[in-house]
């Protein structure tokens, strides 16, 4: 487990990840609301600048609609994950931790699967293995760090789960008592 994440203590790393996912998915959650309301536009200029006549208006603004929305749900997942994240750093709590982990555990497999397709793309393609090298160490790059700032995250959770175990344990130890009746009874 790590002890320091960029020269920064856990705790301190897991609460300016948490300020900044809060900042940007507010501000991403504004662009895209703002998107949402001028779809009609939006979608105007998209048809008039492609050349392709296949596409209608309609069509447009329907993938629009689609993108927008989903991309809001889930910016403000994000948002809520990443509230959680430094409430639960500030509070020692592990399991509000566990929002962020799961939402960008599930985006780090994601950007996987999508660095693999690129990684297929540029390698089947024509272009010369010298000229692409730059775009995989750069992808590569990306990955090693997306993942580095994740187990960040994740031994921040486990040192607050172990702390969080040795003063509250699960079972507390059992306490022998005699001639005393149950509390029920008790009047």
């Amino acid at each position: 487990m790590l002890t320091s994440v960029f020269g920064m203590r856990l705790n301190t790393y897991g609460v300016v990840i948490g300020w900044l996912g809060v900042i940007f998915s507010f501000l991403a959650t504004i662009l895209l609301s703002v998107g949402l309301g001028f779809v009609d536009e939006i979608a105007q200029q998209i048809v008039d600048t492609q050349k392709n006549t296949e596409m209608t208006l309609s069509e447009v603004r329907t993938v629009l609609v689609i993108l927008f929305s989903v991309s809001l749900a889930l910016k403000m997942i994000n948002l809520l994950a990443s509230a959680m994240l430094v409430l639960g750093t500030v509070k020692e709590r592990h399991l509000l931790l566990l929002p962020w982990l799961i939402n960008n555990g599930v985006m780090l497999a994601f950007a996987i699967i999508t660095h693999i397709g690129l990684w297929a793309e540029i390698i089947g393609s024509s272009v010369p293995l010298f000229n692409a090298l730059p775009i995989i160490l750069l992808s590569v790059l990306v990955l090693v760090l997306g993942w580095y700032l994740y187990y960040g995250i994740y031994s921040l959770f486990k040192q607050i789960q172990a702390s969080s175990e040795i003063q509250r344990p699960l079972i507390p130890p059992a306490t022998h008592q005699t001639n005393s009746y149950p509390s029920y009874t008790k009047i």
